[in-house]
C-alpha cells in the first residue's frame, strides 16, 4: 500500500538523489508494517527487530484470573512464569530454527530471540495457587483470586424516611 502517491523522478533520468524516495519506501514499510501488527512496529521503527512480545487475553471470573499467551513454536522449557504482588511476567527465548544451508529468505516475519512479557492482573491473586499448562503453542496461566479480591454483591436496603430536621417542614 502506498500512502505518498508520486512518480520516481529518478528513474526518469532528472539527476536527482534517491533520498526522497528511500523516505518514501521507508513510510510505506512502516505503515503496512502497522497495519499487520500495529503495537509491534514502534520497536521496529527504533532499531530493536530482534524484540517480540507474546500477544495475550487476560480474562477473569468471580474467582479467578486467566492468560493465554501465545508462544508457537516453543518448548515449554524455555518458558518461565512469576507472579509478584499483582504481576505476572512471561518470559522465555524463541530459538531461531536452523534453515537450509542452499536456501536463501525471501521474506521472513517469524520473530526469534528473548521476550518478557508483564502485565498488571485485574484483582490480587494468591501465588500459591496458580497453574499454568502448555499446549498447541497456547500457555494457560489459570490464578485464583484471593479472598477478599473476589466480588461480592452489597444488597441495598430500603428503609422509612427519617423524621427530624432533614425530613421536617
Amino acid at each position: 500500500m502506498s500512502i505518498i502517491p508520486w512518480k520516481n523522478k529518478t528513474s526518469e533520468g532528472s539527476g536527482r538523489d534517491n533520498s526522497m524516495t528511500d523516505f518514501r519506501s521507508e513510510v510505506n514499510r512502516i505503515f503496512d508494517s502497522f497495519m499487520r501488527e500495529p503495537l509491534g512496529t514502534l520497536s521496529e521503527t527504533f532499531g530493536s527487530r530482534n524484540r517480540w512480545a507474546p500477544s495475550l487475553d487476560i480474562s477473569q471470573t468471580d474467582t479467578a484470573v486467566t492468560v493465554q499467551a501465545e508462544l508457537p513454536g516453543m518448548d515449554s522449557s524455555e518458558i518461565e512464569v512469576t507472579v509478584t504482588g499483582d504481576r505476572l511476567t512471561i518470559s522465555g527465548e524463541k530459538k531461531e530454527t536452523v534453515e537450509k544451508a542452499n536456501q536463501d529468505i525471501f521474506h521472513r516475519e517469524t520473530r526469534y530471540g528473548s521476550f518478557s512479557r508483564a502485565v498488571q492482573l485485574p484483582a490480587s491473586v494468591d501465588p500459591q495457587q496458580v497453574s499454568a499448562d502448555y499446549a498447541n503453542g497456547v500457555l494457560t496461566v489459570s490464578l485464583k483470586k484471593t479472598t477478599n479480591a473476589a466480588a461480592r454483591k452489597i444488597p441495598i436496603s430500603t428503609a422509612t424516611p427519617a423524621t427530624g430536621p432533614i425530613g421536617s417542614p
